[in-house]
């Protein structure tokens, strides 16, 4: 058996080996360029129950190639966020705040400007991590951020009261390596803030577009408690803050040098193991069910396409094998407009495109936040006959198959 990425324990049990698929993040100009292809398999660990990527492409791969590609994470709630970690025991105005990545700005900007924190500092990709290139995510973070890297950012900034590092512990191929990393970034009684997506309702939901080869860890709320745990961390606070279609799970935990990591119980175990079990098991008929539902759409109804030439898209279209019933993918990015999209070699073509080829139904793969301005923005659309449905079951707009 493989090691698990979060544990070690050697108890990963393959649950659905996809096939080879391409990186989200690569768009072939031409329907034939040639395009590099990686396996794509999730496990699940017997020992801690958290689902993963087994084998997943290198930090090179993930890489885009291009510097305009961009991802947006959720900022609803990041307000309560800074009131929690402004209010955390032993920190003062004068306290150091770190973050590590970009997705952390914001919230940086929150303690600094409203809650009057003035040492708040960001890692310097080129000068902390020698980061040269433009355009390069979380996927070449994770990589460069070691033991020794940190060590020395430690040396030239000094160590943080609080580390903050939202949404890329999911992206890292050494989870507790990587927090390792962090705490030399912490003072002894710092607190480390560590901010990943919610899979749970995906997972129990069979909602396969929440798959990418950027994600090695796909963590519910059993699964990230216990985690923290087994990166010698103690939790002094969790809290899952609800959205529409995945919730963000937030710890904020510190250095707990004594204590045994914590152990799932047996039910809670048996419960993450039957979450993955299903998951896998439901690929087969969710494939023939929406297989079925849009061949039938298109012979009574007409043309179908989606909206959103993103990861969520891609992974829609590729794992459930739909390809041969969506005529083209709609967005009026200008720098995807005349691209393909990755393995499916799907055009890419302005929203405009919705009336002008006649389309009948426009599969939304949008944050469900935008669902309904989406909406608004095409009413001709609506107003010719057209309809919106999305890609996600647990929007309002989901699927009626």
């Amino acid at each position: 058996m493989d090691a698990c990425l979060l544990c070690r324990a050697r108890e990963v049990v393959q649950l659905i080996d996809f096939g080879m698929q391409p990186i989200c993040n690569r768009f072939p100009a031409t329907p034939d360029a040639e395009e590099a292809l990686f396996p794509m398999r999730l496990g699940q660990c017997g020992a801690c129950g958290v689902v993963q990527a087994i084998a997943p492409p290198p930090a090179a791969e993930l890489k885009p190639r291009v510097d305009w590609i961009t991802y947006n994470e959720p900022e609803g709630h990041l307000d309560r966020l800074a009131v929690a970690i402004a209010g955390l025991p032993g920190l003062t105005k004068d306290s150091s705040i770190c973050g590590i990545t970009f997705k952390d700005d914001s919230l940086l900007r929150r303690l600094h400007d409203e809650h009057g924190f003035a040492h708040t500092w960001r890692l310097d990709f080129q000068k902390d991590l020698g980061i040269a290139e433009r355009g390069v995510g979380v996927e070449t973070i994770q990589d460069r951020l070691t033991g020794a890297a940190t060590e020395k950012i430690a040396q030239a900034h000094g160590k943080a009261d609080v580390v903050i590092a939202r949404h890329i512990w999911e992206h890292t191929s050494d989870p507790a390596g990587f927090v390792d990393a962090l705490k030399n970034l912490m003072t002894p009684h710092g607190y480390l803030v560590i901010e990943i997506p919610d899979c749970e309702r995906a997972l129990a939901g069979c909602d396969y577009s929440t798959v990418w080869e950027e994600h090695s860890l796909y963590f519910t709320d059993a699964a990230f408690r216990l985690g923290i745990s087994r990166c010698g961390l103690s939790l002094e606070y969790l809290e899952c803050f609800p959205y529409a279609l995945e919730n963000s799970l937030v710890a904020i935990a510190r250095i707990n040098s004594g204590a045994a990591p914590a152990r799932d119980s047996e039910e809670i175990l048996e419960a993450e193991k039957r979450r993955g079990q299903g998951f896998a098991g439901g690929l087969a008929g969710q494939r023939e069910k929406l297989a079925n539902y849009f061949a039938r759409f298109q012979k009574e109804r007409g043309r179908i396409a989606i909206l959103g030439a993103g990861h969520l898209a891609c992974t829609f279209v590729n794992l459930l094998g739909l390809k041969q019933y969506i005529d083209f993918v709609a967005d009026d990015n200008p720098h995807k407009l005349g691209l393909c999209m990755p393995g499916s070699r799907l055009p890419i073509l302005g929203s405009g495109a919705l009336l002008e080829r006649g389309v009948k139904l426009c599969l939304l793969s949008v944050n469900a936040e935008s669902e309904e301005k989406v909406i608004q923005k095409n009413r001709p659309f609506v107003e010719a006959g057209g309809s919106f449905q999305s890609i996600f079951p647990a929007s309002k707009h989901g699927l009626r198959v």
